[in-house]
């Protein structure tokens, strides 16, 4: 009698970085998965696919549609678990919700199978790293964003206030003379020492006029703003 194969729902994902498809694209997580499923004698019924999310998000639907499509006995299989979660929190409260689901997760590299605590503090140590390197991915992408902002490269769908995209070249960015006092009444603030909130106040009260849109100024743009005057 033939054995019943132990049926797998796979979850695939990528981050919305701009390197993203210099990583594990879905389709390649999907190939390493069933070759493993192979092997392994499992059947794959269903395959669920994040594309371009991160793995720090919760709302995630397609993931949480993945936990809803097991069985008893079933397992979720994934190419790494940091394709689940960066997060020790969120990477844990899936692995119970599988749990109850009657069901196990199953990675295809850096899994570690058992439930005593060790194996609980070894998961938690690899979540955590993954945590950390999604962090530090994170710092990095800033920071090279700024740099090339400050090159004149175009590194977003808007210019960057104080500056606007070059006429003959869309990817570049070049200073815009229209806001340029405004970028300079606030760099003397910096200098001055006020405070973002102070800023805030002067350049309502006294620049209102320079703000885009017409929209009054607030801590979270003067922030982002001062970050790429430094």
């Amino acid at each position: 009698m033939t054995k019943e194969l132990t049926r797998a729902v796979v979850y695939t994902r990528f981050s919305p970085r701009r390197n993203s498809d210099d990583s594990e694209s879905c389709q390649t997580q999907l190939a390493y998965c069933e070759q493993y499923a192979h092997k392994k004698g499992l059947e794959i019924v269903e395959h669920f696919e994040d594309k371009a999310v991160s793995g720090k998000d919760e709302d995630r639907p397609l993931l949480w549609k993945a936990i809803d499509a097991l069985k008893p006995g079933s397992v979720l299989l994934v190419y790494k678990l940091d394709r689940l979660a960066r997060n020790v929190y969120l990477s844990e409260y899936i692995r119970r919700s599988v749990e109850k689901m009657g069901s196990h997760i199953v990675a295809v590299e850096g899994d570690v199978e058992g439930n005593g605590p060790e194996q609980i503090l070894v998961r938690q140590v690899l979540s955590a790293f993954a945590e950390y390197e999604r962090k530090i991915i994170a710092i990095r992408t800033k920071h090279a964003m700024l740099h090339h902002q400050r090159c004149g490269k175009r590194m977003g769908r808007h210019a960057p206030y104080g500056t606007m995209f070059h006429p003959q070249d869309r990817t570049r960015i070049i200073p815009n003379p229209e806001e340029t006092p405004a970028v300079k009444t606030i760099e003397a603030l910096i200098k001055a020492g006020n405070t973002l909130h102070e800023i805030v106040v002067y350049m309502n009260k006294h620049c209102k006029e320079y703000s885009r849109g017409g929209k009054p100024w607030t801590q979270r743009t003067l922030s982002r703003m001062i970050e790429r005057l430094k």
